[in-house]
């Protein structure tokens, strides 16, 4: 299993894509990721207002992956020897999964600070797919 992403749902989330977006419930104010569906809070399924965060947050989980990625992050893999994936509370308080980059994914732990940024994520289909990843602060 991977990252598989239909073109039509890809086009349906481009403009999440190219920044970093999270949903506020309109009922508790609370922040989602993503921005859609049921708040994880108050489970209400009002339509949430979207916001772009500052982006700026802190790794709660990691891991490194050296092998085995799914086929769509094999080149990457390949180029990088080693990509980082993190889990990050933002500062709004919502945890967003990413991948670390501009540095090297074994130097990182819990608790260290990173701010996201848009990256070249990977080709399926002919498209390049961007997304957003995470940099040391």
């Amino acid at each position: 299993m991977g990252a598989y992403v239909s073109i039509p749902t890809w086009w349906q989330q481009l403009d999440s894509r190219y920044r970093l977006v999270v949903g506020q419930c309109p009922d508790c104010e609370a922040f989602n990721f993503p921005p859609e569906g049921a708040c994880a809070t108050c489970a209400s399924v009002a339509a949430f207002e979207r916001i772009e965060p500052e982006g700026t947050g802190t790794i709660v989980a990691h891991t490194v992956i050296e092998g085995g990625a799914p086929p769509e992050f094999e080149a990457l893999l390949e180029a990088e020897d080693a990509i980082g994936a993190v889990l990050v509370e933002l500062d709004e308080g919502v945890r967003v999964p990413g991948m670390l980059t501009d540095c090297d994914p074994h130097e990182f732990a819990r608790g260290d600070r990173v701010e996201a940024v848009v990256r070249k994520m990977f080709e399926q289909e002919g498209i390049v797919r961007y997304g957003a990843k995470f940099r040391p602060v």
